[in-house]
């Protein structure tokens, strides 16, 4: 981690650096809140995968977003960028040449921390690299049905669990996610929803931060790093993904 950055810093005008797919970035949502009730006044731009980073305007105040593989951000990986007008940025890279960068375009206060953890869960450690405590979870479920979602991918083959099929055939009101939705019409989809069922993806990490009563399935990865942060989040683990049973999901889902 590089230091020099303050909690008395100026936060008016903030830069953040977070490349990473949904998933990863819900989980950075606490950071940025527990960042933006710190310093009230404080207004952010974000950069990294801009469509995954338009979600974070639902919680915090963005000004901009920007695509970290777009001009000018992508200069940042070879050369400074001069006239930025920031006062301070928060970049979340393993490699210091981005947040170098920016401290050499005269950004003045400026913070790299590597996104991943060395123990405990992955919100903590990005909480704990702004020395700030988890905020409290938003709670913005508003059921207005009683249909069950349920999303069988995920960002790897090995995360799936083989039994959606089944799942749904048991029920009619378990249904398939919704597609071509943007992150911001399915958050607002998801609130409605009377409960969600779904792998280690990001669309489970989105519905269970979001208040809505989420069963996430594990079996590869270990949720007590990864696993999907909310207030009515629950999560089955065994190391074989495919032992989960269909029943033991309908049993979580009816208990929901």
């Amino acid at each position: 981690m590089d230091f020099g950055f303050s909690p008395t810093a100026n936060l008016r005008k903030t830069l953040i650096v977070r490349t990473c797919a949904v998933g990863d970035f819900v989980l950075n949502l606490p950071a940025l809140v527990a960042l933006q009730k710190a310093h009230r006044g404080a207004r952010f731009t974000l950069v990294g995968n801009a469509s995954t980073l338009e979600l974070a305007g639902e919680f915090v105040a963005v000004d901009a977003i920007g695509s970290i593989e777009g001009p000018p951000w992508a200069r940042l990986f070879y050369e400074t960028i001069p006239d930025l007008e920031f006062d301070s940025a928060i970049v979340w890279m393993k490699d210091p040449i981005v947040a170098d960068n920016l401290r050499a375009s005269g950004i003045p206060n400026v913070i790299r921390a590597d996104p991943f953890p060395e123990f405990g869960h992955a919100a903590d450690h990005l909480l704990r690299s702004l020395k700030l405590a988890r905020p409290a979870l938003p709670d913005l479920w508003k059921p207005g049905s009683n249909d069950v979602v349920v999303h069988p991918g995920s960002g790897s083959a090995k995360k799936n669990w083989p039994h959606f099929e089944e799942l749904m055939g048991r029920s009619s009101g378990i249904k398939p996610l919704p597609q071509n939705l943007s992150l911001v019409e399915l958050a607002d989809y998801l609130c409605r929803c009377r409960a969600f069922a779904g792998n280690d993806s990001g669309i489970a990490h989105l519905a269970a931060y979001l208040g809505c009563p989420t069963v996430a399935l594990f079996g590869p990865t270990d949720p007590r790093i990864w696993g999907p942060i909310g207030r009515r989040s629950r999560i089955i683990w065994k190391t074989r993904l495919e032992d989960i049973s269909v029943d033991e999901v309908l049993r979580m889902i009816i208990h929901e």
